[in-house]
């Protein structure tokens, strides 16, 4: 049985891996199909897109956004790009870079913020630090945790999140967002396919008041579901499977890896993989726009 993992991170954003190094793993895996989607940045994707073209592993340029709901709340989506051409969505010009600038430039005003709560909550910690720590990448949350684990002023990531800057919690920070609609409608015009990530940490009362935001964001433009997922329960991925079925979606899944609570993403020895077939109408749609946009068809 092949896999396949369709949401990783690299240092773009908040992962521990670079792209060439996530490409490299993958391949060594023999997964069938694989994806970057770093957080609200495409930096990434013309080093992993290279790697895999030398290696002949099927890559697909991915990105993944958070945006506000319509009705209330936040979620992720995840933009796929079968076959662009990188240099066109890697344009700083191009109106996609400048919708993931417009939210860069969110978190910029928010991380200060952040910093500031620790620091009246009496954590010796400065933008300065985070800043060291993220590198060249689009600094987050996940860096400011990792200053403050490395400084041994909270034991792991995982807590400092559940105890500080989980939403609601002491150190939280409310930050600007795409509204979905929007973010759906700026993959589109860039060809990719606009996919609702792990729909297990969306906000809503029960599966009833899923079932209608699917409906809402189907009828605006979104592509598929990432319904295999680490820890998504039974019952969620039987719901996915059935609303897919409901709304003509695509169905994806990834692990989610940043290589922070695993050394590798561990698809060699059952970690989490996902089961290609399950995904194979999205290999397939991601397959023909490759060679569209190749030239390979008629």
């Amino acid at each position: 049985m092949g896999l396949c993992d369709f949401h990783t991170h690299s240092t773009a954003s908040d992962g521990r891996m670079t792209p060439t190094e996530l490409v490299d793993e993958a391949s060594r895996c023999g997964l069938d199909g694989f994806a970057i989607s770093d957080h609200d940045t495409l930096a990434g994707i013309e080093e992993a897109a290279a790697r895999s073209f030398e290696l002949g592993l099927f890559f697909i340029p991915a990105v993944e956004l958070s945006v506000d709901l319509h009705i209330g709340g936040s979620a992720h989506l995840l933009g796929y790009f079968p076959g662009a051409d990188l240099p066109v969505l890697c344009n700083p010009s191009s109106e996609i870079q400048q919708a993931l600038q417009f939210v860069v430039d969110g978190r910029n005003t928010r991380n200060p913020a952040i910093v500031r709560k620790f620091r009246e909550l009496g954590f010796d910690i400065t933008m300065e630090d985070v800043e060291a720590e993220a590198g060249e990448a689009v600094v987050g949350r996940p860096h400011i945790a990792a200053v403050l684990v490395k400084r041994g002023l909270v034991g792991s990531s995982e807590e400092v999140f559940n105890r500080y800057l989980g939403s609601g919690k002491p150190a939280y920070v409310e930050r600007r967002r795409l509204g979905d609609y929007r973010a759906i409608e700026i993959i589109r015009q860039a060809g990719g396919l606009p996919v609702l990530a792990h729909p297990k940490y969306i906000r809503v009362e029960g599966f009833r008041e899923l079932g209608a935001l699917v409906s809402s964001l189907a009828d605006a433009g979104l592509a598929g579901l990432e319904a295999y997922y680490p820890e998504q329960a039974d019952t969620m991925v039987s719901f996915l499977e059935d609303a897919s079925r409901k709304h003509k979606l695509l169905l994806t899944g990834g692990s989610d890896f940043h290589g922070i609570r695993h050394p590798l993403p561990g698809w060699c020895d059952g970690f989490f993989g996902v089961d290609t077939d399950k995904v194979m109408n999205f290999m397939n749609e991601c397959g023909a726009g490759e060679r569209i946009n190749h030239g390979k068809t008629e």
